[in-house]
């Protein structure tokens, strides 16, 4: 595994960008996040960690059907990453931002702000977490709204004997790659490391090993509460089912209170 302090955005994006819309990309949940997304009529948006545009190429032509002085700017720090962004918006919908998500954030006001899939903790310092939160904030309209999309990992089945460690292992089809994950989960510090080997039908192998650094759902309040951010709504899926404690998922809404 890479070092924790030099495992960042642009080690994942090298990783990951070639097959990421083909094991991402596909999502039957779009059209609900858009709806989630858009609940409160933004016109002017951020996307941290914007990827290949998976949701912000969409979300800027659902925007743009309507208001075309709507604007989505995405920022991300892989090159690799923003090179399938730009083949996805051929119409150049989404204002591209090559920089850090902590520190690289536009000085614009925006009416929402989100982060998905797990993308904020790809920031592997907690500190830098909040860091990256205070600057949403700093950034978010009066009233505005920050919506962030995580999993949620149930450190009650660690047993503390263990090390406070656990392990996990999983197979699956994604088209025609047989996907491998191993994982290791130190509740401790909430880091997990894992190794994606990926085996494609045609002979391709490829390892792709990922950091990230998990914070709960409390944890994400408390760092949201402390830069002036106040939860509103907890889904436990863009679906806005219920969240309770088996779900898997939660995408909370927080709102700009200054």
């Amino acid at each position: 595994m890479p070092d924790d302090a030099q495992y960042n955005l642009v080690t994942y994006g090298a990783a990951f960008a070639d097959v990421y819309d083909e094991w991402y990309g596909a999502s039957d949940d779009l059209d609900d996040v858009i709806a989630l997304l858009t609940a409160n009529g933004p016109r002017r948006v951020l996307e941290l960690g914007v990827g290949t545009g998976r949701i912000a190429v969409p979300l800027a032509a659902h925007l743009r059907a309507t208001d075309a002085h709507s604007t989505v700017v995405g920022v991300d720090e892989s090159p690799e990453m923003l090179a399938r962004l730009a083949e996805n918006d051929p119409g150049r919908l989404v204002r591209v931002v090559r920089g850090d998500m902590v520190d690289d954030q536009p000085s614009d006001v925006f009416d929402l702000v989100f982060i998905s899939y797990n993308t904020l903790f790809n920031v592997v310092e907690r500190s830098r977490q909040r860091a990256c939160l205070a600057n949403v904030a700093a950034r978010l309209s009066s009233g505005g709204v920050f919506v962030i999309d995580a999993c949620v990992i149930d450190v009650s089945v660690i047993d503390p004997a263990s090390s406070n460690a656990a392990r996990g292992e999983s197979a699956e089809r994604r088209g025609a790659w047989l996907v491998r994950t191993t994982t290791t989960f130190d509740a401790a510090s909430g880091t997990v490391n894992g190794n994606i080997t990926s085996h494609h039908d045609d002979g391709r192998v490829a390892v792709r090993p990922f950091t990230i650094t998990y914070s709960s759902p409390d944890e994400i309040d408390a760092m949201c509460a402390e830069a002036g951010l106040s939860l509103v709504e907890r889904h436990g899926s863009w679906q806005k089912t219920a969240f309770d404690d088996d779900s898997a998922r939660h995408v909370s809404v927080y709102r700009n209170l200054r």
